[in-house]
């Protein structure tokens, strides 16, 4: 329980950074996206820097050769990168896949479900077999790849992708909060649906993986995957 009040505790530090955002509605300062204005672009650059070095060195190269570094306003989408940030800082240590993309974690909670070790640090359930618990994340596949299903995950090759972190959950009202990163551009604290039971009934995205989070609080150095080493994929 001690990384998951630290996840939170972090999630919250950072919502509150950006000025406790709510909903998914694109927000501005004087007609610029949040993301792009100091002190925010350069936040986001802390965030970009959780993620593996030579995925971070492949997307400078692409996107920002001439700026030499990322941050807000570099105009890829960061909530992985947001999400790996707030991993490491609350102290997962080695147990998560840090990664510029969240298809990373997906793909691997719900192997590990498959492969039925449910004490994994990460284990991906289908959104209807258990009640959420604050510090779970929630998956859904984007744009182009919305269609793809959870047993077509784990198989699948890079996907557009998008996580966020349950921070409160409401029963009597069948309600549950997530934040998340790169959401508006901004964090972003966003209301969703759950039944009575506490699962996730949420439509406002094609939600296909619950995500239970069992990671330790660790000192133990991030260890890459050989996917993190090979490159950077964003979303």
């Amino acid at each position: 329980m001690i990384f998951r009040t630290n996840l939170i505790e972090r999630l919250n530090r950072e919502w509150n950074f950006f000025g406790k955002d709510e909903g998914k509605n694109d927000k501005f300062v004087d007609g610029k996206r949040k993301e792009t204005v100091v002190p925010y672009r350069d936040r986001v650059g802390d965030y970009w820097l959780s993620i593996p070095t030579a995925q971070y060195n492949s997307l400078v190269a692409k996107y920002a050769k001439s700026y030499g570094k990322l941050d807000g306003s570099i105009d890829i989408a960061w909530s992985a990168a947001f999400i790996s940030y707030c991993m490491q800082a609350a102290g997962a240590g080695k147990q998560f896949p840090y990664d510029s993309g969240h298809q990373n974690w997906m793909k691997l909670s719900i192997k590990n479900r498959l492969a039925d070790k449910l004490s994994a640090p990460l284990v991906g359930y289908r959104v209807d077999e258990f009640p959420l618990e604050v510090g779970d994340l929630i998956g859904a596949p984007r744009e182009e790849f919305k269609n793809l299903t959870y047993d077509q995950i784990p198989t699948a090759g890079w996907f557009k992708s998008h996580s966020d972190v349950i921070v409160e959950i409401n029963k009597p009202k069948k309600r549950a909060y997530v934040i998340g990163g790169n959401v508006g551009q901004s964090v972003s604290k966003v209301e969703i649906k759950i039944d009575a039971d506490g699962r996730l009934a949420d439509t406002q995205r094609n939600w296909v993986v619950h995500i239970r989070n069992n990671i330790k609080t660790s000192d133990v150095p991030v260890a890459l995957t050989a996917e993190a080493k090979a490159g950077a994929m964003v979303g």
